[in-house]
């Protein structure tokens, strides 16, 4: 992993999907809509922290579940995964 990279702890894929839990899903999706760099590392849920996936290690700091890893990826990286949607919202106020 470099230095610059966040690990995302994740489960398996499955049934044609990336990932059997659709919170590692949403989270790997919040990460490439950031534009942040991740390794992904596959993990039973007994071995993680809240014995739930997905979490991160970022540089050292362990995130768990996908609504604080969200919350932290907008707040330590200055990321707003919200504005196309509300960029859209304030368009469609405006034509209506």
């Amino acid at each position: 992993m470099s230095d610059s990279s966040i690990t995302l702890h994740v489960t398996r894929a499955a049934f044609e999907l990336p990932d059997t839990s659709p919170f590692v899903i949403k989270t790997e999706v919040q990460l490439k809509m950031a534009g942040l760099a991740y390794e992904r590392v596959p993990m039973i849920p007994p071995q993680a922290p809240l014995g739930k996936l997905p979490f991160i290690d970022d540089h050292g700091e362990v995130v768990s579940d996908s609504t604080f890893i969200r919350a932290h990826l907008e707040r330590k990286y200055g990321v707003d995964l919200d504005a196309r949607q509300r960029a859209q919202a304030w368009a469609f106020e405006r034509v209506l």
